[in-house]
């Protein structure tokens, strides 16, 4: 019998199956960013008293917005999960099976983060844990993140040499989505209503720690009703000085791979791109009181931007300069 490990495995079959494995993160990351920022109170009015009013009386969560608004979304979502997870099952098992020419590392992390989130969506206790809603939004995000390199990966590409502050940059991005999914967790889109100015300033570096506690319960009232507080500033501010550090590192990455790497300019525009929007998205979001559509489009921003970066770094080995 022969060997199906040594038979040429069928590559256009699994980058088809991976592209619409994108395409349906894609949708789930819009899809539970829109319900998830919605029942928060984006959009609401008056805004922002209405903001993150969550109350966890008689089973209702979040605002009492009507069923109907987020009815087909929840649907939606529930569907192109379903069909995701065993798209990327078939991906996993494809890989299993011609493992001499794909490796099965990438189809692999890729199913346990499936399992990971499923897990996660049918045992979530509360919202008023912040770290589950941190997992699901990092989840999605790192499912999006791992079938982007995977489909890279298929693709043959010549390795070239770059300057490390390109490692710094993806450094940096990774704190940067992270500090996003922890104040989108904490429910911080009010506590600093301007641009250089937060509304709860009072003792904070006694609070830095309790802010980032990844363990920490939001804050809630007599009436159940989400209390910010200078813990809920110093996340959001946090988000918001590592975008300037990102967007400083970007500049600097930008002239070095002008200067000396060339061939790496045209993934350096794309990054600097798509993040330049996403920085001015940010800053339109705070000046127009945070809509919920453009936040939406400014998650999904953060998503391109991985997707940039990993195109940028994975082409690359980092030399010492």
């Amino acid at each position: 019998m022969p060997n199906p490990t040594a038979t040429e495995y069928p590559k256009k079959v699994f980058m088809l199956l991976n592209c619409s494995a994108l395409l349906m993160s894609l949708l789930i990351v819009f899809l539970s960013t829109h319900i998830r920022l919605g029942e928060a109170g984006l959009g609401c009015q008056p805004w922002p008293e209405c903001y993150a009013q969550l109350s966890f009386a008689d089973g209702i969560k979040g605002l009492q917005i009507p069923e109907t608004a987020f009815k087909t979304f929840r649907a939606m979502h529930r569907h192109v999960a379903s069909i995701l997870g065993l798209n990327i099952l078939i991906i996993m098992l494809m890989s299993i099976r011609y493992r001499k020419q794909i490796s099965p590392r990438l189809p692999v992390l890729m199913f346990l983060v499936v399992l990971f989130l499923s897990i996660l969506g049918i045992a979530t206790p509360t919202r008023s844990l912040p770290l589950v809603t941190l997992g699901n939004i990092l989840g999605g995000i790192v499912l999006a993140g791992l079938i982007w390199r995977q489909i890279i990966r298929i693709r043959e590409r010549t390795e070239v040499s770059g300057p490390r502050i390109l490692l710094l940059l993806s450094i940096t991005l990774t704190l940067q989505l992270i500090s996003g999914a922890w104040a989108s967790a904490n429910y911080t889109g009010s506590a600093c209503p301007q641009i250089f100015s937060c509304t709860y300033t009072e003792n904070i570096s006694a609070n830095i720690v309790k802010s980032f506690n990844v363990f920490r319960h939001l804050n809630l009232d007599e009436q159940s009703y989400l209390v910010l507080d200078v813990s809920s500033s110093i996340v959001q501010l946090s988000h918001r000085v590592i975008a300037v550090i990102l967007l400083l590192i970007i500049l600097v990455g930008l002239w070095t791979v002008k200067a000396r790497h060339p061939e790496l300019l045209k993934p350096m525009y794309i990054v600097t791109g798509v993040f330049i929007a996403e920085f001015a998205l940010g800053v339109f979001n705070v000046l127009a009181d945070m809509p919920l559509w453009t936040n939406t489009l400014h998650n999904l921003l953060a998503v391109g931007l991985l997707f940039a970066t990993i195109n940028l770094t994975t082409q690359i080995h980092f030399n010492k300069k």
